[in-house]
């Protein structure tokens, strides 16, 4: 049984005045224009103007840029992987249902506290060429997306998943579906005729598709369940 506590909250936005900490403040103001304008495209002054600053304050707890990018992989990127994956070690993995949900809801919970992870990961993780990539690379834990996908196939094995779901492809399927939306909001919601995408309708979609998704067709089910019944017994005869 695994009795350390799960990985707590990565923080997201600065604490009220009475806590206001500058160096935080500043984190909070990078990463949100870098999700915005690029990595690249950001300078220290466009950061100290962002965060009502000098930019020598800002060289004051960050030397360079490589210091402030390493901080926000360190500090908000890091500890946000680790909370989201924390859904696989509290037990919820031994139904395949449940440990997709709770990743769906832990994603959710990091977007809504830092909405500027959807675009940033999209820009400058995903994207080739982009800053944070080899930094991230060591961080993503493939040994974790291997025992998921593991678990995925388990389960289809069993006939409780769909069969023709590729185990690997569905935590890929589950970034996207979170990511890809959120970092193109602000674009949807400038087209005209279509309605901004609100969070708990985007969840709801989301969960739907992807746990109705995973749900063996009812022929398989059935085919399943007379396989199941026509095994036979390991019952000791009496």
């Amino acid at each position: 049984m695994n009795t350390k506590c799960p990985p707590s909250k990565p923080r997201g936005r600065r604490p009220a005045v009475e806590n206001f900490d500058v160096r935080e403040h500043l984190l909070d103001t990078a990463t949100r224009l870098f999700s915005e304008r690029g990595i690249a495209a950001t300078t220290v002054a466009q950061i100290a103007a962002g965060a009502g600053v000098t930019s020598a304050l800002v060289h004051y707890y960050f030397t360079n840029r490589e210091t402030l990018l390493d901080a926000i992989v360190e500090e908000r990127l890091a500890p946000s992987i680790g909370f989201v994956w924390s859904a696989a070690a509290n037990g919820s993995d031994a139904d395949p249902f449940t440990m997709v949900g709770e990743f769906v809801t832990r994603l959710f919970d990091v977007t809504a506290r830092m909405p500027w992870v959807p675009a940033l990961w999209l820009r400058e993780v995903v994207n080739e060429g982009g800053m944070l990539r080899e930094r991230m690379v060591t961080r993503i834990p493939f040994d974790n997306i291997k025992r998921f996908g593991a678990r995925i196939k388990e389960a289809q094995h069993a006939g409780a998943v769909n069969a023709e779901l590729d185990p690997l492809l569905m935590f890929n399927s589950i970034i996207a579906l979170v990511m890809l939306p959120q970092a193109a909001a602000t674009l949807w919601k400038s087209i005209r005729g279509f309605a901004p995408i609100e969070r708990d309708t985007l969840q709801r979609h989301v969960t739907a598709l992807l746990l109705g998704g995973m749900s063996p067709p009812p022929a398989s089910a059935a085919t399943a369940a007379r396989k199941r019944a026509r095994r036979p017994s390991t019952r000791p005869r009496s």
